[in-house]
């Protein structure tokens, strides 16, 4: 008795007609990604005043953003540091950090150094 190998062929067949269309879409996706890339180069090559202004907003932003977070990190540690101020073990340490922060403020400014 010979089997009907129909069904199995049919699976294969439409098997690789779908692997045949995935590499197509594939391939179609490629090249317009490689459009894209070289229309976005033209753009830098035809305007660079523009790349130069938006680099250099991109620069002061991160730096304003840092400096604003360091500053925001920089007072809730010295808060943290004043509420622990009064912890038993740890207060003793935290006053000596606290009484030299504020005996090197009162240097720096009978220097002048914060109102210059």
């Amino acid at each position: 008795m010979k089997k009907n190998h129909l069904p199995e062929y049919s699976y294969r067949m439409e098997h690789l007609e779908l692997e045949k269309d995935l590499v197509k879409a594939v391939n179609d996706m490629a090249k317009q990604v490689e459009t894209l890339r070289d229309m976005e180069l033209l753009q830098v090559l035809k305007h660079p005043w523009k790349l130069l202004w938006y680099s250099l907003l991109k620069g002061l932003m991160i730096g304003f953003g840092s400096v604003l977070g360091a500053s925001v990190l920089i007072t809730l540690f010295v808060y943290l540091l004043a509420q622990l101020s009064h912890v038993p073990v740890i207060g003793n340490y935290v006053d000596q950090i606290l009484s030299k922060t504020e005996t090197a403020q009162q240097n720096d400014k009978g220097n002048g150094l914060i109102d210059k």
